[in-house]
């Protein structure tokens, strides 16, 4: 078998109801994975399969362990720490009893990410005395960074369930371009970070092949570019070299291509020789390939041909982590967590203007030489979070609507029964509090029987989540009757 980058288990005593199985054989193997595919693809939708296991390889299997051999040390590191129960369960199914899973960064499986469908994997090295690819000079690489903003890394780009899948195809991007995933689509609406991840694969591209030519434009600088072009066509060829002979291109913002059929018709040829020459391409827009009913359908067509992700709103807890991830990042000193926390449950839709909210709140205490407590950053942000109801709404009278509905009482809100029904309800209680009324998660959390302001946060977030995947129109239909009870006339 070929070696393992992550070495041999130590031997040990066989455990019971470990499967008992001798070393197989190569056809067995193949088999028993072939199996457990089919068990995989029924427990994750197609997308994620073909993403973590379409080039991972069956290696070995013994009394110790299933040996599954991937093409780099980013997939055995996602597959290790997220995937590898499905994996385990998967093979209990086929075999009858569980076996342990191991994961290595395998040369097989890294050659078959690196070569195209229709070619043997001999074909991704280059043949015997052929002149390597010159290095990228200094001046060309400082080109490339200077369309960048050094603060989009993935360093500095919070995960959360919003944009896991999101970011993990773009790290695969940037450790293997144009390996599998090509083109890459990201799609989210306005200030949801798609532009921050962009240019992270760019700058993480960079980083991790300095051989490469990479370029990250806007669609408006694409568009300037074959502009000036074409009034000068002894300039157009060297349009065409400086958009077609890059390895990675990136473009931001393909919707603004709408109403431009000239450009159109360039970005399609442009998309067409650098996708057959094998290269990796990546798109962002604030909506999906198929909406973008403004643009050719073959551009449509090419758009959602490869990979395509998208970035949803980010849950309560993942705001709060954004802004935490501010404060250290800009050195903003030392923050009262209930400033963030009453920050990141006022503003719910876009992430720059979360961070805004913040730099606004702290540049107020700043310059007025006070504390950013909870009342300034309210005094900083009057203007430009949502307005307060005309008729005050207070907890009381939320938790009051909701035991109603729910047909309990509000000291059962309050209390701690944690029967499934009154969960629930309490947790539609905590959100619509925090919806309509200016309270504080510990302030929430003190209404409702004096609860930890996690408590609270983990129950906003939850209903927040079954609010956004649409799955429980009554929940729905509960909250907007309550919140427009509670907002009307008396």
């Amino acid at each position: 078998m070929h070696p393992l980058t992550t070495g041999d288990p130590p031997p040990g005593p066989r455990r019971p109801g470990r499967a008992t199985v001798r070393t197989a054989t190569d056809e067995q193997l193949t088999r028993i994975w072939d199996e457990a595919k089919k068990v995989l693809r029924g427990r994750l939708n197609d997308a994620a399969f073909q993403f973590w296991f379409g080039r991972a390889l069956p290696l070995q299997l013994d009394d110790e362990a299933f040996v599954l051999g991937v093409p780099n040390d980013f997939a055995r590191e996602w597959i290790e720490k997220r995937l590898a129960i499905k994996v385990s369960d998967a093979l209990a199914e086929v075999l009858g009893a569980p076996v342990p899973v191991r994961v290595g960064v395998d040369e097989r499986a890294a050659h078959l990410a690196d070569k195209p469908a229709d070619e043997p994997a001999a074909a991704a090295a280059p043949a015997p005395g052929a002149p390597r690819r010159p290095r990228r000079g200094a001046l060309a690489r400082s080109a490339a960074l200077a369309d960048l903003n050094p603060r989009y890394v993935f360093e500095r780009f919070v995960v959360g369930p919003h944009n896991e899948y999101a970011t993990a195809v773009a790290q695969s991007v940037a450790e293997a371009p144009a390996s599998a995933y090509n083109p890459v689509f990201i799609y989210a609406d306005t200030g949801l970070g798609k532009t921050h991840l962009i240019q992270a694969i760019a700058h993480a591209t960079l980083e991790k092949h300095p051989d490469l030519q990479v370029r990250y434009v806007t669609v408006e600088r694409f568009t300037d570019d074959f502009i000036n072009a074409v009034t000068d066509k002894r300039r157009i060829e060297g349009f065409k070299q400086t958009y077609r002979q890059n390895d990675v291109l990136l473009i931001d913002d393909v919707q603004f291509l709408a109403e431009k059929q000239q450009t159109q018709v360039e970005f399609f040829h442009t998309f067409n020789a650098l996708y057959e020459a094998g290269k990796q391409i990546v798109l962002t827009s604030d909506r999906p390939p198929r909406e973008l009913e403004a643009l050719e359908e073959r551009l449509r067509s090419r758009f959602g041909q490869g990979v395509v992700v998208d970035i949803s709103r980010p849950d309560l807890e993942t705001r709060i982590a954004i802004l935490r991830k501010q404060v250290t990042w800009e050195s903003m000193g030392s923050v009262d967590p209930e400033v963030l926390e009453w920050i990141a449950s006022r503003v719910t839709t876009n992430i720059r203007e979360l961070h805004g909210a913040l730099t606004r709140a702290v540049s107020f205490a700043s310059v007025r030489n006070v504390p950013l407590t909870l009342d300034v950053a309210k005094e900083a942000l009057r203007d430009i979070l949502p307005k307060t109801y005309q008729r005050p709404v207070t907890a009381e009278m939320v938790m009051a609507e909701v035991a109603r509905e729910f047909g309990l009482h509000v000291n059962d809100l309050r209390g701690n029964r944690r029967t499934q029904d009154i969960a629930h309800a309490r947790h539609v209680a905590m959100y619509l509090t925090r919806e309509l009324t200016d309270l504080s998660l510990p302030q929430i959390g003190a209404r409702f029987g004096g609860r930890h302001h996690t408590t609270v946060m983990n129950g906003i977030s939850r209903i927040e989540r079954q609010l956004k995947d649409g799955h429980d129109p009554q929940l729905q239909d509960l909250v907007a009757l309550v919140t427009a009870r509670l907002r009307g006339p008396r």
